[in-house]
């Protein structure tokens, strides 16, 4: 296995619970099972690490460069994410029509995956990530001031605003404990470190395949500088949306798909300054960063909502971000023997019309600005209709750090993978990771890389097949 990010460690657990010997490689460190040895910025919920990163670069519009975060550790990127625990829409998996992934065929795996406190029907129950939803009590005073705004603008309160469909404002669940980000190398992997069919291989960069005709025979790996092969009968790639294609694009396995279809949510972010009297906390460098969402509709697609605005702190920072979830814009990366080439082309092409829906998001999210008191937007576009503008967004536009899709998952022979993720032109060797995603849902990204680690886990027991 190839990867112990928020997918591969759920891989990894599943096929050595069910007799398998798994080789877990992974280019960043391991620091064992939780402890007081893992970093406190991975621990801590309230902080995003960027010390274990691997230093990408993404153009998101033309010109317009921007660091693009990936975590290079055990546990991947849920290991310095905002622990939002959020599932995908049933519907926008039900639209990928593709066999074998209808919701009502995946979603009793969410209970292999999930273990919520309180919540809808639309929670796991029994897996062994544990999930709470952060009351009235446990937000942080930014986060209650935006809810309030939202419904004052007339947004409707949801319990829940991490499943279901409804549209609204309210709290999501997030995975952690009395301060802790739960990361999936604590939840999957802890509880199986011990089990003799499971070796991890910390510190160890998979560079690429090396192949037999259509079969792989190891995987060729850099550990202290030293080249390393490690030989099995198949391969998982779990390398996430930019290091999956790359390692099929060093081992020849490659097609005119790779790399393309890239998606993530466009989003812009507007600055807040607390004014004169406010509560100190609006300073706080030591708040939860993100805890509610609002989910509202632009009016440019047919779903009841199609946007995520939030409230965001960090660094003693207030923002405002506003997400359009059903974006148009695909964009490539061109993998190489270095560091990939990432373009997202937003707003190109079909993308265009995502401009549309960020400005009637800019809109929303200005509605509900102008009811919460206490704090002033620094940027004056903001207050005025010149943020609903086309340039305006495309000069302050970012991305929600949710890329999928580079490596597509089809029943067409364009796809770069089949409905069970074995990869096209080989035999032995299958992808189990974001990458995979035919359509980018509109939700986080983490729930759904491990959701998609629990079904193809069950696939790669199967015998392999051309």
């Amino acid at each position: 296995m190839i990867g112990a990010g928020s997918s591969g460690c759920v891989v990894a657990s599943e096929l050595v619970r069910s007799g398998h010997r798994v080789a877990l490689v992974e280019a960043g460190p391991d620091y064992g099972p939780y402890s007081r040895r893992w970093p406190r910025d991975i621990v801590d919920a309230r902080r995003r690490s960027a010390r274990h990163d691997w230093g990408f670069e993404a153009e998101l519009t033309r010109g317009h460069v921007t660091d693009e975060q990936r975590a290079r550790v055990m546990g991947g990127c849920s290991a310095h994410n905002e622990c939002a625990a959020v599932w995908p829409p049933r519907e926008d998996i039900d639209g990928w029509a593709l066999p074998g992934w209808s919701s009502a065929e995946i979603w009793p795996l969410i209970h292999r995956i999930e273990s919520a406190r309180g919540g809808s029907d639309e929670r796991g129950r029994s897996g062994p990530l544990r999930t709470l939803a952060w009351t009235d009590r446990s937000l942080a005073t930014w986060q209650s001031l935006f809810i309030d705004g939202a419904i004052r603008a007339g947004h409707l309160p949801l319990a829940d605003a991490a499943a279901g469909s409804a549209p609204g404002v309210g709290p999501f669940y997030a995975n952690l404990r009395a301060g802790v980000r739960l990361n999936t190398a604590f939840a999957f992997l802890d509880p199986i470190r011990k089990r003799s069919g499971m070796a991890i291989l910390a510190r160890t960069e998979a560079r690429r395949l090396e192949m037999r005709g259509d079969r792989a025979v190891a995987v060729i790996c850099s550990h202290r500088r030293t080249e390393v092969a490690i030989r099995a009968d198949r391969f998982i790639v779990c390398a996430g949306t930019y290091g999956s294609p790359m390692l099929l694009h060093r081992s020849g396995l490659r097609s005119h798909s790779l790399g393309r279809g890239l998606q993530d949510h466009p989003g812009v972010a507007v600055t807040f300054r607390a004014q004169r009297g406010a509560p100190q906390e609006l300073r706080s460098r030591n708040a939860y960063r993100s805890q509610v969402v609002l989910r509202a509709s632009s009016g440019t697609t047919s779903y009841p909502w199609d946007l995520h605005i939030l409230p965001y702190q960090a660094e003693g920072e207030l923002y405002i971000f506003v997400f359009f979830m059903a974006p148009r814009s695909r964009g490539a990366i061109r993998p190489g023997p270095g560091r990939p080439r990432i373009k997202f082309r937003f707003f190109e092409d079909e993308g265009r019309e995502d401009l549309d829906a960020l400005g009637a998001g800019v809109a929303i999210a200005r509605e509900v600005a102008s009811r919460m008191p206490l704090v002033q937007a620094t940027d004056r576009a903001f207050t005025r209709a010149t943020a609903t503008q086309p340039r305006w967004i495309r000069s302050n536009v970012t991305n929600y750090a949710h890329a999928t899709g580079t490596c597509r998952m089809g029943t067409d022979g364009a796809s770069v993978v089949d409905p069970d993720g074995r990869v096209r032109g080989a035999v032995n060797v299958q992808i189990a990771d974001a990458s995979i995603v035919p359509r980018i849902p509109r939700a986080n990204t983490n729930l759904l890389s491990m959701l998609i680690g629990m079904r193809l886990a069950n696939r790669s027991r199967e015998p392999s097949r051309r």
